[in-house]
């Protein structure tokens, strides 16, 4: 049986709790009127702040990405070309990118620029150079399982690689294997195992080859892979 709830004369008196509230604050509001349009300024400001700051930041992208594009453009024809370009076309190329790259430091585009010098710098034999632009390029962007990540360390482990510094490779290359897959990711991890047998270390080098061999085993690579793995010294 339903249970009756009896109300008195009093609680039928009784103010509701919402409207209750509600005039309180109504009163407050009224009574602090500077105090709330200060307060909803503030707000304002802060809202206009942030949006004002996400357009600046765009602004920047877009005007980066025209300036830069042009010259990234210029610098993959001449890596490209069939016929080595001479080093004075390089290096005019280099300080027109680079230049472009300091006035947008901050930006995407300026993060695919640098890759662009680290491989001139490469082509012109300035490893050290090279590495350096491949490492601050790295540094300045976050990881997004991009061609780009991959494209960065492995333009790093081959700078290591050519000044000598194989330990220092062959750990870039471990890494750029993680941005990878397929093909890429085979060339990656033969970079490891070749910096990993030029140390003397021959059984981990054999480990990164098998490696290749259970991901891709119709790899056009599995013959020398072979002969590497039947002649470890």
């Amino acid at each position: 049986m339903t249970r009756k709830i009896k109300y008195t004369r009093k609680d039928l008196k009784s103010p509701d709790e919402f409207i209750s509230t509600l005039s309180r604050t109504t009163l407050w509001m009224k009574e602090n009127l500077s105090t709330v349009l200060v307060a909803l300024a503030a707000v304002l400001l802060v809202f206009g702040g942030v949006f004002g700051t996400v357009s600046y930041f765009r602004w920047q992208e877009t005007r980066a990405a025209r300036d830069l594009w042009p010259q990234m453009n210029r610098a993959r024809e001449a890596l490209q070309a069939p016929a080595a370009p001479d080093n004075g076309e390089l290096e005019q190329i280099e300080q027109s990118l680079s230049a472009k790259v300091n006035m947008y430091p901050d930006t995407g585009a300026a993060r695919f620029a640098k890759y662009y010098l680290g491989s001139i710098a490469y082509r012109r034999g300035d490893y050290d150079r090279s590495a350096a632009q491949f490492r601050s390029a790295i540094a300045g962007g976050k990881e997004q399982g991009t061609l780009l990540d991959f494209l960065l360390r492995e333009g790093l482990a081959q700078a290591l690689e050519a000044k000598g510094d194989l330990e220092g490779a062959q750990k870039t290359y471990a890494e750029a294997v993680a941005f990878a897959r397929g093909e890429l990711r085979t060339q990656a991890w033969m970079g490891e195992a070749r910096t990993l047998s030029l140390q003397g270390r021959k059984e981990e080098a054999a480990v990164v080859f098998r490696k290749i061999l259970a991901e891709n085993p119709d790899t056009p690579l599995k013959d020398l892979i072979g002969i590497r793995l039947s002649h470890p010294g």
